[in-house]
């Protein structure tokens, strides 16, 4: 047969689809194969048919048991072509397969990759002289991939041990980086390379960024009348928003893997079903879904890379329908990403603490060694975390110190009773002879008419429902005489647990002989950092959203435009502000620094290029690895021209005092003092609220002196607001109706009490001295009144006339040393004060506070 004619008969398709054609045709050839396609875009089509062309078997590994099931169950509806040989079966389900692949009735072997490493399987094997080796999810082999397994990297030596070069590789999602890994890994000759599919024409993408969340995903659930996926990354997240939809009538649930397996499996299949028509879930949700009629998918928050984002979107349309994809923007979610990375990857420290206390806790001394698989307990788990090490990172650390040879857990959870002997036949047949106990001795032979001879060479698996129908007894007796038959050293009973188990893979070394190889882990992160850092550029980006997907996995796309996406179509949709973003970091950078930067100095720490101490403290330090020089510069230049930053000296300030007490400023005056002072407040206000509401800074919100501009000209419509220099559509967004029915209100109040231009005496005479050049103390002499009454007053003359000159309020030296303790400390009241003693008066500090602030505006 043809592959056209498999393909028609065994899969029900007419044609190919691009791409696949050309692999079975180099795998067919003997060539060395890398697939790279997207999840339904048919890859696993390009290796079922060589499988079932030759005459031998093909070998097909996967890490998924459940992926693996589903596929021999999807290729075995007509008639029986495949197998699987996992942990779900035991020694004699194994052998029938087996058996069906001596008698060439099984083409293709489905195996989890922690099979390769028995020698007596391997040995079977290479008897059976399969034809060719299919790895799936190829970019498990990758340190640098998504989902990196351990086990992946003993492929290649178990493919030398049976003699089989005919290999070939398929994954989803590796960009080129890891393909060049997984060519290393495999060590593939001349390998021909495919990167097909990642387009996906019935497929809309679209960036969001809003405050309101839940509000905007209920809008698009109304407007989006299909199956679908929101993911989070929590699962708080997820249950929280589960019960906001449902209070809003939605038929949704949450999904985690801390809900049992059982219920798991029970909500998936309801959602395969339609008896759900919302799944909100973490990312534990999804592989191997077989349901092609998804049409949204939502990611809540950001996920880690485009990897991910790519293989969860693309869920959606699979039966070739239109469908949408949401990705909600936040530098929340951002943050969240970095403390998962950060979890993901400990330092020597945890390390050693993590094992120091494994092994105290299991009482192992030094240059000893645990016979038997070490516990991670509940008890074991609270002691950890009072440590502050979390089971994700407990995990890390294992792995890592699998790396360095010291442990790794063992061969996951055992979910079945099993159980061998321990003595040989003879011994046994001696003990059963001697034996009292007739109901032991009755159990004993059962137990070897059943089972054979294979228990004195293997771990069987324990057979209930045919041991009880032997026994005629309940699980409960079988169990009781396994017990009994393990407290006395004829079997190995292993029964199911509930928690991880660690295996030591050398004596037990004192803490500070451990040898850490810490630069691998140090490599690990900062390839972490860099798929976030190109998600976020993903959100960034002005061009073709599925464009930049297209480069990233190294698919050609030079000219390519989707006109789908929210990118192509201008749709209106919300986006994220690149300027803006970079300007909310620049202050940031500038509020924690504390002191002069330059430009290049500011590049640095934003980009991640500065090298010192300082700078990488700082919380933005590499936060726009991602941008280029000219868009941070860009950004800055905005923020001088705004007076959010002071330029003086080719330094860089946000607080730049100096110019302040040397200005020669002219005094201005101004005949509406106290209304537009009054109305300027109510203004900030309002602004300060809106800062909380959208976490940016007031400044990013509406800059101080776009306020004055809006209290002097007081518009009374949106376009007399958007004519004011310095306002913008978006700023207008956030908080112009607002103000302008704050305005609206003020001219009310101020018409109904006669529309006076006169201050309360004590504030009016305090702006006339101040503006004739008296100090502080002369102003509270003058007036008979306190220096800090005085200093309040002043504080807020300055917040609305930051330009004039306040230079004689405060002796130049006094002002000169409160102004370096802020920066040293910060600019908390009270903590200034002891810093400085009786120095200084809190009256003193808060107008120097009062100037720094306004500044900053």
């Amino acid at each position: 047969m043809t592959p056209n004619q498999i393909l028609k008969n065994n899969f029900g398709f007419n044609d190919f689809r691009p791409g696949q054609e050309e692999i079975i045709e180099a795998i067919l050839n003997d060539r060395n194969v890398l697939a790279v396609m997207p999840t339904g875009a048919g890859k696993s089509i390009c290796y079922q048919i060589p499988a079932i062309l030759n005459e031998s078997f093909s070998i097909v590994i996967s890490p998924l048991i459940s992926l693996m099931q589903d596929q021999v169950y999807s290729i075995n509806k007509e008639k029986e072509h495949a197998a699987f040989i996992n942990s779900t079966l035991d020694y004699s389900e194994s052998r029938k397969v087996l058996g069906k692949i001596e008698k060439n009735k099984i083409s293709l072997l489905y195996l989890s990759p922690e099979k390769l490493n028995n020698r007596e399987f391997t040995s079977i094997i290479k008897e059976l002289k399969p034809h060719y080796i299919f790895v799936d999810e190829a970019h498990c082999i990758s340190e640098w991939g998504h989902n990196f397994r351990p086990s992946y990297r003993n492929i290649k030596n178990f493919a030398e041990s049976i003699g089989v070069k005919r290999i070939s590789a398929f994954t989803a999602t590796a960009t080129p980086d890891v393909r060049e890994d997984i060519i290393k890994q495999l060590e593939f000759k001349d390998p021909k390379v495919f990167v097909y599919g990642f387009e996906r024409e019935n497929l809309s993408i679209n960036v969001l960024q809003t405050k309101n969340k839940k509000e905007k995903v209920l809008n698009i659930l109304k407007e989006n009348n299909a199956p679908t996926i929101i993911y989070t990354s929590t699962r708080k997240n997820s249950e929280l928003l589960d019960e906001y939809l449902k209070a809003n009538k939605i038929n949704s649930q949450y999904y985690h893997a801390g809900l049992s397996t059982e219920l798991r499996k029970l909500i998936q299949d309801d959602f395969i079903k339609n008896n759900i028509d919302v799944i909100v879930a973490t990312n534990a949700f999804g592989m191997g879904i077989d349901k092609s009629d998804i049409g949204t998918v939502i990611h809540y928050n950001i996920p880690g890379s485009i990897e991910n984002l790519y293989q969860e979107f693309g869920r959606a349309g699979r039966n070739g329908n239109e469908a949408n994809a949401y990705l909600f923007f936040s530098n929340r979610d951002k943050f969240t990403q970095e403390f998962l990375i950060k979890i993901n990857f400990p330092n020597a420290e945890q390390i050693k603490d993590a094992y120091d206390a494994i092994l105290d806790f299991h009482r192992i001394s030094v240059n000893s060694m645990a016979e038997k698989p070490l516990e991670l307990s509940d008890d074991l788990l609270k002691l950890l975390s009072s440590k502050s090490i979390s089971s994700n990172l407990l995990h890390s650390i294992i792995h890592t110190l699998e790396e360095n040879k010291y442990m790794k857990f063992s061969n996951g959870y055992i979910h079945t009773s099993k159980f061998s002997f321990l003595v040989n036949k003879e011994k046994l047949k001696g003990y059963i002879k001697d034996l009292k106990n007739k109901e032991l001795q009755e159990f004993i032979l059962i137990l070897l008419q059943y089972y054979g001879s294979v228990p004195f060479s293997q771990e069987v698996k324990v057979n209930y429902d045919e041991l009880k129908s032997l026994f005629t007894r309940n699980k409960n007796f079988i169990d009781e005489q396994l017990d009994q038959l393990s407290t006395i050293g004829i079997i190995d009973y292993n029964k199911p647990n509930l928690y991880q188990k660690v295996v030591m893979l050398q004596e037990r070394v004192p803490r500070s002989k451990l040898r850490l190889n810490l630069e691998k882990i140090e490599s690990m992160a900062d390839h972490s950092f860099e798929k976030l850092d190109a998600l976020i550029e993903y959100c960034f980006t002005d061009e073709c959203r599925f464009k930049y997907i297209l480069n990233y996995f190294g698919e050609s796309a030079v000219n390519y435009k989707c006109n789908k996406c929210d990118n192509c179509t201008n749709s209106g949709l919300t986006k994220v502000p690149a300027e803006e973003y970079i300007s909310e970091l620049i202050i940031r950078t500038f509020n924690e620094f504390k002191g002069a930067l330059s430009l290049n100095r500011v590049i640095g720490i934003l980009k991640g290029k500065s090298k010192s101490h300082v700078a990488k403290s700082i919380s933005t330090y590499e936060s726009c690895a991602h941008y280029d020089d000219q868009s941070i510069a860009d950004a800055l230049q905005k923020l001088i021209a705004k007076k959010v930053i002071k330029e003086i000296g080719g330094n860089l300030y946000i607080d730049p005092i100096e110019e302040l007490i040397d200005s020669e400023e002219k005094i201005i005056g101004d005949k509406f003092y106290e209304t537009n002072l009054e109305l300027f407040n109510k203004l900030r206000e309002e602004r300060n609220t809106a800062s909380k509401k959208f976490s940016q800074s007031p400044e990013i919100i509406c800059p101080d002196n776009i306020l004055r501009k809006i209290a002097h000209t007081k518009p009374k419509s949106p376009s007399e607001m958007m004519a004011i220099e310095g306002i913008n559509q978006r700023m207008f967004n956030k908080i112009g109706v607002e103000f302008l029915e704050i305005i609206k209100e003020h001219k009310f109040h101020s018409k109904s009490a006669g529309n006076s231009t006169e201050l309360p005496q004590h504030i009016h005479q305090t702006y006339e001295l101040a503006m004739k050049g008296y100090s502080l103390n002369e102003i509270s002499r003058f007036q008979k009144l306190p220096e800090s009454i005085v200093s309040i007053q002043l504080e807020t003359i300055i917040s609305y006339y930051p330009d004039l000159n306040y230079n004689h309020l405060i002796p130049k030296p006094t002002m000169n040393e409160i102004k370096q303790v802020i920066l040293e400390i910060g600019d908390n009241l009270k903590d200034i004060k002891e810093k400085l003693g009786t120095r200084v008066s809190y009256a003193e500090i808060r107008i120097v506070k009062a100037l720094l602030s306004t500044f900053q505006s």
